[in-house]
This record gives C-alpha cells, structure tokens and sequence, in this order.
C-alpha cells in the first residue's frame, strides 16, 4: 500500500519553492540565488526602510504598525535555517516513506488518509487567511484618495510624483507584505501536520501491538510481527529527534517574536479606552497571535498524550497469549515508553497546553498591571 504522507504537503511545499525554502527536484545556482534575491529585497530590505521611515518619524502613531514590524523582523530569523531550501524539510517529509512506516491493512491505511487529508485542510486554511489578511492589508488603500502605500516606509524618492512610480512602488510593496505574510505562517501547517503524521503512527503502533496475528498465526508469526512493532517505535523516536533538530530553533524564534508581539500588545491596549474600536482591534489580534504558540502547544500535548497511552496499549492487549519471548519483546517496548515523547524548543520550552497557559497567564497579568 502507498503512503500518503507525502500528499499531505503538496501545497505548502510548492509554494515553498517558489519562495526558494524547499529544494527542487534539480537543485541549480539560479534557484540558490533566487531564493536569497527574494528574502533580501522582498523582506530585509522593505524592513530595512520601514524601520528608517520609523526612526525619521520618531514613533508611529498605531502601535499595530510597531507590532507588525517587530513580527517581520524577528520572524525573518525564523526561516533563516531553510534558506535556499536546503534538504531538512525535504529529509523531515521524506523520513515517512521508509517500508516500516507503509500501512499493512485498511484500518492503517484509512488512519494515514485521515491524517493527510487534515494536513491538507489545515495548509488551505493557512494559505487563504494569509492571502486574505494581505488583500486586506494592500487593496484598501490603492483605492483610497491620497497616494499610500500597504506599509510606511522611507524611500529616497517621491511617490506621490508620478502616478506610474507610484504604482511600481505600491506593487513592489505589496508583493513584499505577501512574501512576508508567508515567511512567517508557511511553516506552521508543515511544522504540526509533521508532528500529526508522527501521532498518526502511534495510533498505527498500537493498532499493531493490540491485532498482531489472524486466526491462522503462529508463535512465529507473532514474535515477527511484534518485532516489526519494535522498529517501528525506534523509527518513530529517531523521527521525533530529526524534527526537533530541524525546527526546534524556528519554533524558539516564533515564541520568543509571539511573546514580544503580546507585550507590545498588552501595552496597547492597557493605553486605549476600553470602550473604543482600538480595543477590538488589539483584543482581536492578541487572539490571533496567541492562536500561533496554540498550535504548536495543542499538537505537542497530542503528540505526548498519545505516547503515553501506548504503555496501556500494550497492557490491554493479549500479551498473556503469547509465547513467553513475545512477552519479553512487549515488556522491553513498554519499558522504553514509560518515558512520553515531549517536543522542545531549543530545550528551553515544553511544547505543551501548559506551557501556553502560562503564557496567558502572564499576558493578562501585564495588562492588569497596566491598567
């Protein structure tokens, strides 16, 4: 039976090639250079000018604008690792199509299809809310009456001079604000959909250890196929460190960009009527931003949750029925999954609900604070 793991990112990572992220097929220079040519003009160089126009100015009156800088900024550190699109993701994709990974019946195989297509789900929502959160940010104002481009920034030259700069000048921008939008939201649907594949694969586990054998089995038959479990747990553990090697630091870098991002926003809000359409703009965005570490946190407390459940797996099944080195077999594998798999950023930070809690927690007492 086909894997359909590698389906589940179809879409993620053609766009990730365009962006030079995701190695092609034939890897060449014009893509190398292509991928550093996009990340310089399209993001270094707008925040470069946003950041000028900022300092000029001394402050910005909106206090989303400083949100939205700092977001671009920190979260141009975030892709650095993937630059030109070097082969950790691709390995990361890949690791899945290994034979201990294939579905061996219709219960496994319809387990991968739920996975995929939920990663696939997951990378639509994230594409069309980029895509609609940048219509929103660009289209408003090139219909508006005076010359404004979709972000301040300073520039050596005159937009309002000619209306032909001005639209060379507004495209360049907005194409810069898409590119940004991307930079830092493509990766999240790659990086849990990764980790639900992962979760996939305990449940294919300890539908493995629960259903070793058919009315026709034997002894043999058996230990084989609680062998093939055991694989398939050291196949899984050494996915969960190639994971954690290739997106512990982007996952840092997105906590500690979200943690300013809510300090800023507190700020704002703590400075703005509570009875004011500001407040529900920075109360609606302090949601969303929390909504990013929430999806890190939600699939790393799955992803824990389902290991831990896999000790009971192994007890609740006929493990009494079989020959007594089977039994050893199941009591070795238990033994090593005493111990959940726990994902961390950077070994500093438990992918967890809690460690989510405790970031609201800290949120709503800053804003109480200042207030």
């Amino acid at each position: 039976m086909e894997n359909p793991t590698k389906e589940s990112f179809v879409i993620t990572t053609r766009i990730m090639q365009i962006i030079g992220w995701y190695p092609p097929e034939k890897k060449s220079k014009f893509r190398l250079l292509q991928a550093y040519s996009l990340y310089f003009l399209l993001l270094v160089m707008v925040n470069v000018l946003v950041v000028v126009k900022m300092f000029l100015k001394k402050g910005y009156d909106d206090a989303m604008q400083v949100v939205y800088i700092g977001e671009t900024i920190w979260y141009a550190f975030k892709v650095m690792p993937f630059l030109g699109g070097n082969d950790r993701i691709k390995n990361c994709i890949s690791y899945f199509e290994g034979a201990e990974f294939r579905p061996q019946d219709d219960t496994e195989k319809e387990i991968l299809n739920n996975s995929a297509f939920l990663c696939q789900v997951i990378s639509k929502f994230y594409i069309v809310s980029i895509i609609c959160a940048e219509i929103l940010v660009s289209i408003p104002r090139l219909f508006s009456d005076e010359y404004a481009l979709p972000v301040p920034l300073w520039l050596p030259y005159s937009v309002t001079s000619n209306s032909m700069i001005f639209y060379v000048t507004y495209f360049y921008v907005s194409i810069a604000v898409v590119y940004a939008g991307f930079s830092t939201s493509l990766l999240d649907p790659l990086i849990g959909g990764l980790v639900f594949q992962a979760i996939s694969q305990i449940k294919i586990l300890k539908h493995r250890i629960q259903n070793p054998q058919n009315p026709k089995s034997n002894s043999t038959s058996i230990f084989q196929k609680l062998t093939e479990c055991v694989e398939l747990h050291n196949a899984i553990l050494n996915f969960v460190k190639e994971y954690e090697k290739c997106f512990s630091w982007t996952i840092f870098n997105q906590f500690l960009g979200t943690t300013s991002e809510l300090c800023f926003i507190c700020i704002a809000i703590a400075k703005v009527p509570i009875a004011s359409v500001d407040t529900i703009k920075y109360t609606c965005f302090f949601f969303v931003v929390n909504c990013q570490v929430l999806f890190y946190c939600y699939f790393g407390t799955l992803l824990y949750e389902e290991s831990d459940s896999l000790v009971t797996a192994i007890y609740v099944s006929q493990w009494y029925e079989y020959p007594i080195e089977s039994q050893k077999l199941l009591l070795t594998l238990m033994e090593r999954s005493k111990e959940p798999l726990l994902l961390s950023a950077e070994k500093l930070l438990d992918l967890t609900l809690d460690t989510f809690i405790k970031i609201l927690k800290r949120s709503y007492s800053l804003v109480t604070l200042l207030k």
